[in-house]
């Protein structure tokens, strides 16, 4: 009777055992992991280093195959052919810039396929072209940047390669390797040929009919201006305040900038960051589900909306140059609508130094050039008591300045006003393709914006005023530093 309990504590007995064994085991193994981990620290010495890791491949920029591979397929592209069509006549201005920002290249661009258009030519395109030595990259600011980027990348339109308006018959124009394929032997002039024989030198007006009607007489299809002959439509025109007033009429009115547009790369930039622009209570439709109509159209004034132009980092020693020479505004920023004019004030006496200013002159420049934080918040705060600024809500800061700089301009903006939204170029969310093309995003909210206050000595401003006064917003809505 008695042997069932003895048997009943043998067992609890045993079960104990193993148990205390298995938690003495398990104490152990933790007591040495826990001392070979920090043996190192008790013994004074360091543990041994980390392997070294890989190196991450160099991420590079993006080459833009697929925008080049459309503008090798235009429809207008008879790549089967060996010569050119009876209708087929070509300009190439070989010459064109390299090496220079998008507001210059972008100016210079506009004119060249105007003056095609007048020529009853196709305008022959090529890359915005940074490096033309053959590499894919470059180097900018110490660091790497596509030597070449497709204009479809950036713009879209006829200067591309789209088609006229209806009625329009004037030839598409095509790709320079289209063009170098058809034309393997070309006529080349030079930009004397035409510079030598007008009154005005800097008037785009003169240049643009002197070859107009120079290829009018030519029948050889194959023309281009030499490549080391410079720009046609050089610094000296943009920088002439006088230089665009006898062409603005007619070229306001062509279908290159009436059916100028963004690239959708650059308008999938927009709509992706939209937020930032458009009031909390605006409806439109996104850019990139609309069908391209007109410029006009596309891309009218955001209400609410002021955006503004600083440029900083090195344009500060290029307003010293400015200064220091007497300059005048850019030749887009000089059109005789526009509300705000600048004469540049008269040097100290007769005898001054040429390439030299007063204090007094020179501080007249930067405020114009190259503003304070309080000089932006005091001109900010005067267009927007004008008529043109009632309503305004979110302001955009078109700069290249740095995030130091932004948040010190933000705050003093806070505080001087209210404001539903401050955001800058900063600000934006991009991919990869837009980061390099970011400057054409900036344009764009610049050109809707329903005031807009620039910089008058800055290309790139210029070209916001351009698409302005083009799609006809009211002068008064358009001002300078």
């Amino acid at each position: 009777m008695s042997a069932a309990p003895t048997t009943c504590l043998r067992f609890v007995a045993r079960r104990y055992l193993i148990l205390s064994i298995v938690a003495f085991g398990l104490v152990t193994l933790a007591g040495r992991t826990i001392w070979s981990r920090n043996a190192y620290y008790f013994r004074g010495m360091d543990p041994p280093p980390l392997p070294t890791p890989p190196a991450l491949p160099e991420v590079l920029p993006p080459l833009y195959a697929r925008f080049r591979e459309t503008e090798l397929h235009l429809p207008q592209e008879r790549w089967e052919q060996r010569r050119p069509r009876a209708d087929e006549k070509f300009l190439f201005v070989a010459g064109h810039s390299r090496g220079c920002g998008w507001g210059n290249a972008m100016q210079e661009l506009l004119l060249n396929a105007y003056m095609a258009y007048k020529a009853g030519r196709s305008f022959v395109f090529a890359n915005y072209t940074w490096n033309d030595n053959g590499s894919q990259y470059s180097e900018y600011n110490g660091k790497k940047i596509p030597s070449l980027i497709p204009y479809s990348a950036i713009i879209q339109g006829p200067i591309v390669g789209a088609p006229f308006p209806p009625g329009d018959h004037t030839p598409p124009a095509v790709h320079r390797d289209y063009f170098d394929a058809m034309c393997p032997h070309k006529v080349t002039y030079i930009r004397e040929d035409i510079s030598e024989t007008i009154s005005f030198k800097n008037s785009a007006k003169e240049i643009t009919d002197g070859w107009a009607n120079k290829l009018a007489r030519i029948e050889e299809p194959c023309i281009q201006t030499a490549p080391n002959s410079r720009q046609i439509y050089n610094f000296d025109v943009f920088g002439d305040p006088k230089a665009m007033i006898d062409i603005w009429p007619e070229l306001s009115a062509s279908p290159i900038l009436t059916h100028f547009g963004w690239s959708p790369l650059v308008e999938l930039a927009f709509d992706n960051n939209r937020d930032l622009f458009l009031s909390s209570t605006a409806v439109e439709p996104y850019l990139t589900s609309s069908p391209f109509t007109t410029n006009a159209e596309r891309y009218s004034a955001i209400p609410g909306l002021m955006a503004i132009h600083l440029r900083r980092g090195d344009f500060e020693a290029h307003c010293e140059h400015l200064g220091r020479h007497s300059a005048r505004y850019a030749a887009f920023n000089s059109l005789p609508a526009l509300v705000d004019t600048f004469e540049p004030p008269p040097p100290p006496h007769a005898g001054f130094e040429r390439g030299t200013n007063s204090d007094e002159n020179m501080a007249t420049y930067r405020a114009r050039c190259f503003p304070s934080v309080a000089q932006v918040v005091e001109r900010v705060r005067a267009v927007r008591a004008t008529p043109a600024g009632r309503g305004l809500s979110k302001l955009y800061i078109m700069t290249n300045a740095d995030r130091e700089f932004i948040k010190a301009l933000k705050t003093a903006l806070w505080r001087d006003q209210p404001w539903e939204m401050l955001a800058s170029s900063r600000d934006v969310v991009l991919n990869w393709e837009q980061t390099f093309v970011a400057q054409a995003l900036d344009m764009l909210v610049g050109q809707r914006a329903q005031v807009f206050v620039g910089n008058g000595f800055s290309t790139l401003t210029a070209n916001v005023v351009t698409m302005r006064m083009a799609n006809r917003f009211p002068p008064e809505s358009t001002r300078f530093w």
